[in-house]
């Protein structure tokens, strides 16, 4: 990708009063690109996402520079941030993130204040074609169903849509399948990835899968509290001499 990077972060480190969460991290995001962040189990980066997003618990100190669309949001809380300034979030439970007493129409709605427009006559359409996208049958149907009504795959398509009906150009998944079966798992990750590539925002990808990493345009690997590989997923993986990159590298022969 030749356009500026959406998202840029620069000598990022994080720390609670314990231990050292993060130091050194550096990554950017481009329009169009999915970046794949990959890890050992209980590594935490899930707290890297949360500092992009700005949902780090308050305990938490930030060092280093996060620019997301030409601005400095690596101190500011969520709520602290103006429109431009967030990234969607899709999170690993749909169930939870989801309202369980409104429907999905009043969510989709809801998402769509954010452009201070509403669901009605003139742009329904258009979200029921997006939903018809995200593989939802019967999206008109659909819309008036709450979300203990919906399977997890359905859960997970109307998380998407809320991201992209809002005004965020970067969205993050924080490993949004891994509570679905592996057929379903595939079609949800495949779904993020042409979302993110045919609207030319910006996407980054929290998993544990290495096929998924794969396909995604850049992957990081965390390991030992820093980045231990960075670039194109295949090539970053194979020039780094970390035992978890070694490990994956085993996987791709």
């Amino acid at each position: 990708m030749n356009s500026k990077p959406l998202l840029t972060v620069t000598n990022l480190s994080l720390a609670d009063s314990k231990r050292t969460l993060f130091q050194e991290i550096n990554f950017d995001v481009s329009q169009g690109e999915v970046l794949a962040i990959m890890g050992p189990s209980g590594i935490g980066k899930s707290m890297l996402s949360k500092a992009i997003a700005g949902f780090l618990p308050s305990d938490v100190m930030v060092d280093g520079s996060v620019q997301l669309n030409d601005s400095e949001v690596g101190q500011l809380p969520m709520l602290q941030r103006s429109q431009t300034q967030r990234p969607a979030v899709i999170f690993q439970d749909a169930l939870k993130a989801l309202n369980p007493l409104a429907t999905v129409e009043q969510q989709l709605s809801l998402a769509l204040t954010v452009n201070k427009t509403r669901l009605n006559a003139t742009n329904r359409d258009a979200v029921t074609e997006l939903l018809a996208q995200l593989g939802l049958a019967e999206p008109d149907s659909i819309l008036a169903l709450y979300p203990s009504q919906l399977s997890g795959g359905q859960r997970q398509r109307i998380c998407i849509a809320i991201s992209l009906l809002g005004s965020a150009n970067l969205v993050i998944a924080d490993e949004p399948t891994s509570a679905l079966d592996p057929i379903t798992e595939n079609e949800i990750l495949n779904l993020f990835r042409n979302s993110i590539q045919q609207r030319c925002i910006g996407g980054i990808l929290i998993t544990h899968d290495l096929s998924a990493a794969l396909a995604c345009d850049k992957l990081l690997v965390i390991a030992d509290s820093t980045m231990v590989a960075y670039g194109e997923p295949t090539q970053a993986i194979r020039q780094s001499q970390h035992p978890f990159c070694q490990q994956l590298e085993q996987l791709l022969s």
